[in-house]
């Protein structure tokens, strides 16, 4: 392959990454987008396959830079576009050692393996969690999916990764039996995608069905001063969804800001609504005590009404917040739900808190144009740990899905929304992957990294032949 080829081959992998890692994904394109960079960068000199690796990690940002300057500025947008160029550089390098020092059963777990090992130290250590994991191109393929239950969402990545590789090692090294390794993993991930719906639907009791209604006032513009107007605007659409028989109703996050002053005033009017009408009522506002200020959901029942604190801030944007300290489970009517707000949910250590809940209830935030994606990223934790997402967000969108990431309810929020969904549940079924955490993820670093040790070894055995 020619210079240019090469380089048009970085091209190539780079768009269809940056439509991969995009808001919206088409989730066939994440299997194929790796493939041209791969072979360019196995048949490259080592400084090449890293500039190679390094232009294509580039352009996977484009579709995503309007975003990040929305977020956060130029900034942000520099720093995530060069430590993409670096990983992606640095991953290119490593799969161009092992493809000519390892033999082929090895060289094709490189790439995989480092994909979801640098998925999984993204996530335990990024602000934003695991945003930007190449996981959630998947949501919409459901068979793919299934595996976070197993090893969450690196084992997506990595199965979506593994099928790149070995297409690239067939065609540049003529590796079959790589290829047929690595395929019957891919069949078998599958497999039990398409099964475990099946096998686990035979081993618990039928679903229920809960009657919710969400609620979203796009009307207001950020977090508005006067609890009351917003009051106003919200307590009509619940009193209408009592009067239809709705058990729970939900509505955003931070709808208002409650001043220390007048704080009380504004809880009870929605408490009393609970205990008159006998429903789950949940509400996100801007709650601001004496000393502190919360980022909270409070949780109305007839019983009386308690709280949970986002625990996982913007920042920058939301650095006046005091962080909460632990995760909000309860029950009503029979079902135990967990209470979690829009961000929380990009953290699979915090999902895997709420394990043994049957549906989670998640009041949110979006910024309209990541409506898709940061949704589906919450319903990737309820795939992950056996429960049902049930969420409804300013600028984003009224959502359900059950505990296998099938999208039941979808729909625009926008001035007054007011939607009627039935969330399905079932006995809580607790994964191995809530039981096991991120074993899956460090262990795929720790393969890669003895991998790559092995290429070393190899390398310094053969001089600069490679």
């Amino acid at each position: 392959m020619l210079l240019l080829g090469r380089v048009f081959a970085a091209l190539i992998s780079g768009a269809l990454l940056a439509q991969a890692y995009s808001l919206h994904p088409f989730w066939p394109l994440a299997w194929i987008a790796p493939i041209p960079l791969l072979i360019a960068a196995i048949g490259a000199s080592r400084l090449g396959a890293l500039a190679y690796g390094a232009i294509a990690g580039t352009i996977s940002t484009a579709l995503m830079v309007g975003y990040f300057m929305e977020l956060g500025g130029l900034v942000p947008v520099l720093i995530i576009t060069l430590t993409k160029a670096i990983i992606w550089g640095a991953m290119a390098y490593a799969v161009r050692g092992a493809a000519r020092l390892l033999p082929n059963w090895a060289a094709v777990f490189v790439f995989p393996s480092l994909m979801a090992g640098v998925d999984t130290l993204i996530a335990a250590t990024s602000p934003h969690g695991s945003a930007g994991a190449l996981a959630y191109s998947q949501m919409d393929f459901l068979p793919a999916i299934q595996v976070a239950a197993l090893g969450g969402a690196p084992a997506i990545t990595f199965i979506v990764t593994l099928f790149a590789s070995m297409i690239a090692l067939l065609v540049a090294r003529r590796a079959l039996f790589a290829t047929a390794a690595g395929g019957i993993l891919v069949a078998a991930a599958l497999g039990y995608g398409v099964t475990r719906p099946i096998l686990e639907g035979a081993g618990v009791s039928s679903d229920s069905v809960i009657p919710i209604t969400l609620i979203a006032g796009d009307q207001f513009e950020g977090v508005p001063d006067d609890w009351r107007a917003v009051w106003n605007a919200y307590t009509p659409q619940i009193e209408r969804a009592a009067d239809r028989q709705r058990r729970v109703v939900l509505l955003p996050e931070k709808i208002a800001h409650l001043a220390p002053g007048d704080r009380a005033a504004a809880i009870e009017q929605l408490a009393e609504i609970a205990r008159r009408r006998n429903i789950l009522l949940i509400a996100g506002a801007d709650d601001e005590s004496e000393e502190h200020r919360f980022n909270r959901a409070f949780v109305f029942t007839p019983d009386g009404w308690e709280s949970y604190d986002k625990r996982h801030m913007i920042p920058g944007l939301e650095s006046a917040f005091v962080l909460g300290d632990g995760p909000y489970m309860f029950e009503f009517d029979g079902v135990r739900y967990g209470v979690a707000i829009c961000k929380d949910m990009d953290f699979p250590a915090l999902g895997r808190e709420y394990a043994g809940v049957a549906i989670m209830l998640v009041p949110a935030w979006d910024f309209t144009t990541d409506a898709w994606l940061h949704g589906r990223m919450a319903m990737l934790r309820g795939v992950e740990n056996g429960y049902a997402i049930v969420r409804s967000a300013r600028n984003g969108a009224l959502t359900v899905s059950d505990r296998y990431g099938d999208v039941t309810y979808d729909v625009p929020s926008g001035p007054q929304t007011a939607y009627d969904v039935e969330a399905r549940h079932s006995a809580p079924l607790p994964t191995l992957y809530s039981r096991i955490g991120d074993a899956f993820g460090w262990s795929m670093l720790a393969l890669a990294a003895l991998l790559i040790g092995w290429t070393i070894l190899r390398r310094r055995r053969v001089g600069n032949a490679d």
